[in-house]
């Protein structure tokens, strides 16, 4: 006589969980396995049942369902793995990581070659060490500090207008871009497709450039814009009218 089959207990809370992990997008497979043992066997399925219906060993399916009952959903966890130990000393791993902001003699930065070469470590290495400490020499960028006594002044009003717009207020941020260049390629690409990514010719033809004016209203979202010819005071005047009138009343 065939042994009867225990139903594994699931509280709602657990079942709910479980369930999320299955019908999540990008849950690894890993996971999706190890919950849909825990629910095949909350539902009444055999370990043999179990393990047929996800394509599995029956003792995979016994090892899950023995953690979850010893540590509930943390025990579908796969705990960290010890792996090989490391063979670069504390000081090493230092001095790779502070010795990047300094350059050596004659060159405008390190790259991760360079360092390995001179710290005699694999390239890998060196790119672990500085992407956990969000170091990145190969990248620069650009700034510009006012020079006006009252900017920080000036900065917060600004801030403050936006934090706390006064009452039937049209609050609008403003910018504009010139020179937008109205380029068109001189032969038409392939579009996007399976086995193959969309191209475009290296060449074109220049038609000029354009200046685009946009304004953001910060409450509702909505965006002002306006194409012009020319970059002078005229065309923004004029996109200050066209604000004026499309702009709701307040």
């Amino acid at each position: 006589m065939a042994r009867p089959i225990v139903q594994l207990p699931l509280t709602a809370e657990q079942k709910r969980a479980l369930r999320g992990i299955v019908a999540r997008p990008k849950a690894a497979q890993r996971e999706v396995r190890r919950a849909s043992i825990i629910l095949h066997r909350a539902d009444g399925l055999s370990q043999q049942d179990t393990a047929a219906r996800l394509g599995i060993n029956r003792p995979v399916v016994a090892k899950w369902e023995r953690r979850f009952l010893q540590a509930g959903l943390a025990g579908l966890v796969e705990g960290a793995r010890s792996g090989r130990p490391c063979t670069l000393s504390e000081q090493l791993k230092g001095e790779i990581v502070t010795q990047a902001t300094c350059p050596p003699v004659g060159r405008s930065r390190w790259s991760a070659r360079s360092m390995a070469a001179a710290k005699g470590v694999a390239v890998a290495t060196v790119h672990k060490l500085w992407s956990r400490n969000m170091i990145k020499p190969h990248l620069s960028r650009t700034f510009k500090l006012s020079k006006d006594a009252h900017f920080e002044a000036k900065f917060w009003d600004v801030i403050g207008l936006y934090l706390n717009p006064p009452d039937r207020a049209l609050v609008l941020c403003c910018d504009e871009k010139s020179q937008c260049q109205a380029l068109e390629r001189t032969q038409r690409g392939l579009p996007l497709g399976i086995g193959h990514i969309r191209t475009k010719t290296h060449d074109y033809i220049r038609h000029g450039t354009l200046t685009l004016f946009a304004a953001l209203n910060y409450l509702d979202g909505k965006i002002f814009r306006q194409v012009a010819a020319r970059h002078t005071h005229h065309e923004w005047l004029k996109f200050l009218k066209q604000i004026d009138r499309d702009a709701p009343p307040t």
